[in-house]
């Protein structure tokens, strides 16, 4: 059978000013998510045209590298088709019927793509109107509705009052805690819901905000890979102080203790583990203050308080942040085949290196000047991988300095190609770490330290987990140990580190570099913006460690080959006082720990 392309690329040129044309985007991509995650479920079979980002058409970049260098797909026989309604009737077998949801109930929306892969179902907004996605689907094409979200007349089905549908207890006061509450009880089972795997993607409030952010920050084409995993989807707020603004007349609290229901029923459906969670929190559109949304906490707030209660019940992000949070065709990547392990493309230095190139003198002492090592983030997301590789990976300036690419291990689970990719098109000066936190993005005190939940210490799994990411890529630095709003990392957690990234670690709120448990570490240090203001703070940073080695973990994020190699310039022109080296994130480590390790400190 050929592998099948759909153009979706249309669907970027609608106007979201208009209703109905935000409400076909909506649509149509909620019902292609979820037939690409059926489909591609045991096999990559439907492939989607659709992301564009940094001037690449991303999806069509990595179906020609498919294509061509790659390989992978060669000799395969491909073919286009030009309407969703013939990738139905091309895959109607896949399908066992429709999952209708409420638009007036957002949250129904997320449950539909639960119930839509644990039923094998298409998701669909209920608007009997003409030429809408829900007229076709059953009157045109004649899908029978297996799960009813709404009242078939139209009306509400969940209200927040009386007693919720189809389970025997009270309602919640709240129609959206009402749905996910209904949607744990009947998927939440063995047999239904993956216990792994949770997503969370911004419910159908977008329809009420379409024109909040770009137009692809509806995050549904990332629906695929987990509708074919069986996931639970969700959307609800980390905060107890506030009622968020989706839901603004629940019982204070209300969202964060669904959020803790969820978290501890999928812990009971397996052994000790850690859980992945795919998305992001929505914060163009809620939970935060951000411009138009009216909340009370800032982005990075809400984003650390969250990971701090996942981090509790062992739960790790793939962080597909507003942005670059669409993806698509995740649940066809995923079936790129890998090797058992992938060494590093550079080898280790040695001392003997280092002394030949002037940074360790012949008494074994480390240079006096500033060692500089580039944390090149943040690729905790498979979505931001996804499209900054066919970017970043072709900028002719590539090369010029060293850069760590801090690509989390775990993004090969959506995001193979891109690592393959950036391995076999790496220059002597490319080195590849570990993002935050590892493999997944955890706060790990939060996983010793159990404010919420009741579980033993998570880092026997955490250490599992990781160990199994970092031997297959080959990984032995772990650029940033994201603390966040779980409290600093002490030794306890830093000896789970010394078990997988015994070469290096980047730390959060430790005030430079130090050892601990035998592993070399060094606080980074965010760079400016512009190229000129990150010389300034590099020079700076210099000038305060006269006569003595200097050591600058610096991050930034999203940023181009170009711009670092533009950064070394500026400091040179801007500051030809400043001694620096740029190096390597293995030699930077190393000099660090050979340079604590001269001076008596162990």
């Amino acid at each position: 059978m050929p592998l099948v392309v759909y153009d979706a690329r249309p669907l970027r040129t609608l106007d979201l000013g208009d209703p109905a044309r935000a409400r076909q985007l909506w649509d149509t991509w909620h019902v292609l998510a979820a037939l690409q995650g059926l489909v591609n479920r045991e096999e990559p079979r439907l492939y989607a045209l659709y992301c564009r980002e940094f001037g690449v058409e991303t999806d069509q970049f990595w179906l020609e590298w498919y294509r061509g260098e790659d390989a992978w797909l060669r000799t395969r026989e491909w073919e286009e088709v030009g309407s969703l309604e013939e990738l139905l009737g091309r895959f109607r077998s896949a399908v066992k019927g429709l999952v209708v949801y409420d638009e007036t109930v957002p949250a129904t929306s997320n449950a539909a793509s639960t119930a839509a892969g644990v039923e094998d179902l298409l998701p669909v907004r209920f608007d009997p109107g003409e030429g809408s996605w829900y007229r076709k689907l059953t009157v045109d094409l004649g899908f029978p509705v297996r799960v009813w979200l709404i009242n078939e007349d139209g009306t509400s089905k969940f209200t927040g009052r009386g007693r919720i549908p189809e389970l025997d207890e009270p309602s919640s006061g709240s129609a959206k805690i009402d749905v996910y509450r209904w949607a744990m009880a009947r998927y939440l089972r063995p047999g239904g819901c993956s216990p792994d795997m949770l997503a969370y993607y911004l419910d159908a409030f977008w329809l009420q905000r379409p024109r909040q952010g770009p137009a692809d920050l509806h995050t549904l084409s990332n629906h695929d890979y987990f509708i074919a995993h069986r996931a639970f989807f969700f959307d609800l707020s980390a905060w107890a102080d506030e009622t968020p603004n989706d839901d603004p007349d629940q019982i204070l609290g209300s969202d964060r203790d669904t959020l803790f229901t969820l978290m501890k029923r999928l812990n009971t459906l397996g052994p000790e583990r850690m859980i992945k969670v795919g998305g992001f929190t929505p914060w163009p559109y809620k939970y935060t203050d951000a411009r138009g949304v009216g909340g009370k906490h800032g982005g990075v707030p809400t984003e650390w308080e969250f990971s701090r209660i996942i981090s509790e019940f062992n739960g790790y992000l793939e962080a597909d942040a507003a942005g670059l949070s669409a993806m698509a065709n995740a649940s066809f990547h995923q079936h790129y085949p890998l090797a058992e392990s992938y060494l590093q493309p550079n080898p280790k230095p040695t001392p003997e290196v280092w002394r030949e190139r002037g940074w360790v003198d012949a008494t074994g002492r480390v240079a006096p000047r500033l060692f500089i090592g580039h944390y090149v983030g943040d690729y905790d997301a498979p979505s931001w991988l996804y499209k900054a590789v066919p970017a970043f990976f072709r900028d002719p300036r590539r090369g010029e300095v060293p850069l760590g690419w801090a690509f989390n291990p775990n993004l090969a689970d959506r995001a193979p190609q891109a690592l393959i990719y950036a391995r076999q098109h790496a220059t002597t000066n490319d080195c590849f770490i570990a993002g935050d936190s590892g493999a997944g993005y955890v706060n790990p005190r939060a996983l010793t330290i159990r404010h919420f939940s009741d579980l033993p210490s998570g880092l026997k799994a955490w250490v599992t987990h990781c160990d199994r990411y970092y031997r297959q890529w080959d990984l032995a630095i772990t650029g940033f140990v994201l603390d966040g709003a779980g409290g600093a990392s002490t030794e306890l957690e830093y000896s789970a580190y010394a078990r997988f990234s015994p070469d290096g670690l980047g730390t959060h709120f430790e005030p430079g570099i130090a050892l601990h448990a035998g592993v070399p570490t060094c606080r980074e240090w965010d760079l400016p913006g512009s190229v000129e203001a990150s010389a300034d703070r590099l020079a700076a940073f210099a000038k305060e460690h006269p006569g003595e080695p200097a050591f600058f973990w610096a991050r930034s994020i999203l940023k181009a080959p170009t711009w670092y190699a533009e950064v070394s310039a500026s400091l040179r022109q801007r500051h030809p006082e400043v001694s620096f080296e740029v190096v390597a994130p293995s030699s930077f480590f190393g000099l660090i720990e050979h340079h604590l390790k001269s001076a008596g400190r162990r």
